[in-house]
Parts: C-alpha cells; sequence; structure tokens
C-alpha cells in the first residue's frame, strides 16, 4: 500500500512506502495518525492519501523530535475525509424547520457538497436512483449523509479518483455468508431481551405531563400495544422535558428502535475480508450455534510498512441502559446573569443561599426592625409601630413582611 502527498497549491508531491498509518472513521474519531520519516513527512494543512480508496485526510498538526535522541521521525495527525465533512453542519434554509433533500441521487450529493462549502475537496458519483431524507436539525456533515444512506437501504462510500474525493451511496451489502467463525476472529454477544416499554415524558408537571407509551415485541416491532409482560418486560424513561406529544410520538418510536437489539459483535477481519462502515455483518459462531446480525459502526485501517490490516466495531450496546433523556427545539432562548447562588434552568430560577447570604438577610431585617422603631415618632411612625416589621426563617428561606389590616394600610406604610 502506497500513500500519497498531495499539496492544494502544488499537486501529487511524492509518494511513501515506508510509514505507520493508524485511521479510524465511522461511528467516531474520524482521524488518522501518520509516523514516516522526517524530510518525506506532509506539512499542515497537505492531504496524505491511498489512491483509489477512502483511506486519506488533512494533516492538521505534526510533532517533531529534537536533540541527541531524537528518532529522525515526524509523527502527524489530522482529520480523514470523514472527519472533514464530520465538521460541517447541514442547516436548513432560512424560513425552513428541516432541511429535506429529494431526486437522483448524485443530483442530491453534489447539492450537499456545495451546501457545505467542500467542492473544492469532494465530488459526487453520477447515480440516476431516487433517494430522499429529512435531516435531524443541525446534523454534522457525516451524521447527515450516513442517515441519507440509511434511509435508503445504502452506505457512504468514497475514494480518492480524478483529483478529488468522490462520494457515492452503493446498496449496504449483507455478508451473512461471508462472516462466520472460520473467517474472522470476533467476540459475540447475545441477547434475549433489551429495552421493550419506553415511556416518553415531555412538557407539563405531574398528572399534566405529556406521557406517550412504546411497545416492542420479541421481534423488535415498536408499536403501542403491549405483548411482553412480568419478566420479560424491560421498562426505560425518555426524558424529553419540553416536547409536546407530536414531537413525543416521532421521538419516541425512534428511540426504542434504537434499543432494539439481539446482541453485539467485536470483530478482527483476515487479510480476505473488507468490509465497509454501513454493511451488514450476520456472524455466526459455527462451534456454538450462535448468530448475531449487526452493522458496521467504525472500521479501523492500520498499515505498517505497506502492509493493511482492519477491524470493526458493529452493533450498538444498548442492553445496559434504562433512561435517556433529550431536548426538544424551543421558539427562543433567554439569558440571564445571576447573582451569586441564583440559575436559570428551563424557565425555573433556582437559588441557593449560603451562610453569608443568610446573615446579610437577617441583618437588613434587624436594620428594618430599628427602621420602624426610629419612625415611632410622627404619622409614619404611628403607621409602622401599629404594623411591625415580621421575619420568619425556614431552613434557608427568610420571609420579610409587615402585619398589614389591610391594602390600605399597606399601602399606607410602603409609601
Amino acid at each position: 500500500m502506497v500513500l500519497v502527498v498531495h499539496d492544494p497549491e502544488r499537486g501529487d508531491l511524492r509518494e511513501l512506502l515506508d510509514f505507520e498509518l493508524d485511521l479510524a472513521f465511522g461511528s467516531d474519531e474520524n482521524a488518522f495518525e501518520l509516523t514516516c520519516a522526517e524530510g518525506l513527512a506532509p506539512a499542515e494543512g497537505q492531504l496524505v492519501f491511498v489512491d483509489g480508496s477512502e483511506y486519506g485526510g488533512v494533516v492538521d498538526e505534526a510533532s517533531y523530535e529534537a536533540g541527541r535522541e531524537a528518532t529522525g521521525t515526524v509523527t502527524c495527525k489530522g482529520r480523514t475525509w470523514h472527519g472533514v465533512l464530520a465538521g460541517k453542519r447541514l442547516l436548513p434554509d432560512s424560513g425552513s424547520g428541516y432541511l429535506s433533500v429529494s431526486g437522483k441521487a448524485g443530483d442530491v450529493l453534489a447539492s450537499l457538497i456545495g451546501r457545505m462549502g467542500l467542492d473544492g475537496l469532494f465530488s459526487a458519483a453520477a447515480d440516476d436512483s431516487q433517494v430522499s431524507h429529512t435531516f435531524e436539525r443541525f446534523c454534522d456533515g457525516y451524521s447527515g449523509l450516513k442517515a441519507l444512506a440509511k434511509a435508503n437501504g445504502r452506505k457512504v462510500a468514497m475514494r480518492r479518483k480524478g483529483g478529488k474525493v468522490e462520494i457515492s451511496l452503493p446498496p449496504a451489502v449483507d455478508y451473512a455468508s461471508k462472516v462466520d467463525s472460520d473467517l474472522l476472529d470476533f467476540t459475540l454477544t447475545s441477547v434475549h431481551r433489551c429495552v421493550n416499554h419506553l415511556i416518553c415524558a415531555g412538557k407539563g408537571e405531574l398528572e399534566d405531563r405529556a406521557v406517550v407509551h412504546f411497545f416492542a415485541d420479541a421481534a423488535g416491532n415498536v408499536s403501542h400495544t403491549q405483548s411482553l409482560f412480568g419478566v420479560d418486560e424491560i421498562a426505560a424513561l425518555y426524558d424529553y422535558s419540553n416536547a409536546d406529544e407530536e414531537k413525543l410520538e416521532e421521538e419516541g418510536r425512534k428511540k426504542l428502535q434504537e434499543y432494539q437489539t439481539r446482541g453485539s459483535v467485536e470483530v478482527e477481519a483476515h487479510d480476505d475480508i473488507d468490509v465497509d462502515v454501513g454493511d451488514v455483518i450476520s456472524a455466526r459462531d459455527n462451534a456454538h450455534g450462535r448468530m448475531v446480525t449487526a452493522t458496521v459502526a467504525k472500521k479501523i485501517v492500520k498499515v505498517s510498512r505497506g502492509v493493511a490490516t482492519y477491524s470493526y466495531e458493529v452493533g450498538s450496546e444498548t442492553t445496559t441502559k434504562t433512561s435517556s433523556s433529550g431536548k426538544a427545539e424551543s421558539d427562543g432562548g433567554h439569558a440571564y446573569l445571576a447573582g451569586k447562588g441564583l440559575t436559570l434552568s428551563d424557565y425555573t430560577f433556582s437559588a441557593e443561599v449560603d451562610a453569608e447570604a443568610l446573615a446579610a438577610v437577617e441583618s437588613k431585617a434587624d436594620e428594618a426592625r430599628k427602621a420602624v422603631g426610629d419612625l415611632a415618632v410622627g404619622t409614619v411612625g404611628d403607621v409602622a409601630a401599629a404594623y411591625p416589621v415580621t421575619v420568619q426563617k425556614a431552613d434557608r428561606r427568610v420571609t420579610v413582611g409587615v402585619e398589614c389590616a389591610g391594602a390600605g394600610d399597606a399601602n399606607a406604610w410602603f409609601a
């Protein structure tokens, strides 16, 4: 495997044959680390890639060693192509709540690349098949493309071609007949029951709070009908504190669907297996007769002296999570600069009064009592003397008031 060093202004500069590369992309990381000889190392801002593949990215930083014990190597770190996309946001058009796309896959990809301002680096593969999708608000570019692909039974693929990184949406592949214990080393976890009752709590308080229940059956199908009871029922709370019932219906169903899993599998592939993020692996352990189907979520590529090895993270570990939370989009926000001990959360002010603040309040109350005594001579003093100041203290709460016979007396006192 040969690594190309490319400068955006000068083009391809050289090829590296002796290097160490650790690259990962998919559910997280989307970054790489490259170690090579100092005289051959790429500079910050330059690109590195394996031509014809999706392995590559932009160099963001470089670490050099100096001194008598220096090894003469440079370690470069940067974003993969996936990481570059993840650094962008897909924003809805002005006046629109969500960004929606539909049309030929190639045209949709080209419009999204242009929207992110990345048409100088990426291109869209020609594809006349139809796709459509509505993106989550403010999702990052790479997550958005993966969601678009998944919604249409596809995966996101990239390769360096014709001076750019070509993005395509080929169909996801199910390797059910190819991946088993004879071809892979894997750790398989089989799950009998996962969360199958999701209690979605939205806006409101106590009995007025919006609540929606979703249930999953033994096959993982989600509905409002419960089919698993007793020891087979596993409930979780989805706290979506400012979502209305309509939003709970939409997001609650998706959340419970995310919980549905028959297990997880960690895979280390042999040299003859190379799958992509978005592909499906049905891993079978022939010795124990167990099987788990999962989607490849992350791919890790390591290259040493031209030889590449691959490993994968697939499936989702959802069996131990019994609560989650969400936040619906609000129409507007308010920012407050609060004093000591004063906080604002979900439009609710909370005050925490320490001993120092409590002593200050009590001091003010003593001053008020004294002021009332000083005003005892004269008309206002008569009123104040007749309706004395009261101070009540309960834990950290102090209430200062005036005992008045009615509103008129109160107005007279405060006047």
